[in-house]
């Protein structure tokens, strides 16, 4: 009779463990942060983007890879982008990619910092490279969140 309930106990629990593994979705992965680049075009300038809500490690990724004087206190917005610095590659920071607005704005301001680097000043006689600009990295930027995803 003892048998027969341990074999009955270890059964039910062995099949709770099996619920509790479908139920976690493997699938589903916690992601502390993303980034990647977006390679320069006619400039010669990547773009490095991170995409975290976690502002301790934002701070120090950009400390490490463009401007070691950088501060939590510079990330209070839900992005920012980074200009070039001694020929260090621009960093575009967000929390999370859901608002397309604010990843238009980010690119606007990387597009300018380039454009700038690059000794060019925005008018009606360069407003298409400009614009060239803006189209090259919003590509980029979307052709890479996708491929992540």
């Amino acid at each position: 009779m003892y048998k027969i309930f341990l074999s009955i106990a270890i059964t039910a629990l062995i099949g709770l463990a099996i619920i509790k593994i479908i139920d976690t979705k493997p699938n589903e992965v916690f992601v502390r942060y993303r980034t990647f680049t977006l390679s320069g075009s006619t400039f010669d300038m990547d773009v490095n983007v991170i995409i975290t809500e976690d502002i301790d490690y934002a701070v120090r990724y950009v400390q490490d890879n463009l401007d070691s004087t950088v501060t939590a206190e510079d990330f209070d917005a839900r992005a920012v982008s980074f200009p070039i610095n001694d020929g260090k590659s621009p960093i575009i920071w967000m929390a999370t990619t859901e608002d397309k607005g604010v990843i238009a704005h980010e690119i606007f301001h990387t597009t300018l910092n380039i454009m700038y680097w690059a000794g060019m000043e925005l008018n009606s006689e360069t407003e298409e490279a400009f614009a060239y600009e803006v189209q090259f990295l919003t590509n980029s930027f979307y052709n890479q969140l996708n491929t992540i995803k």
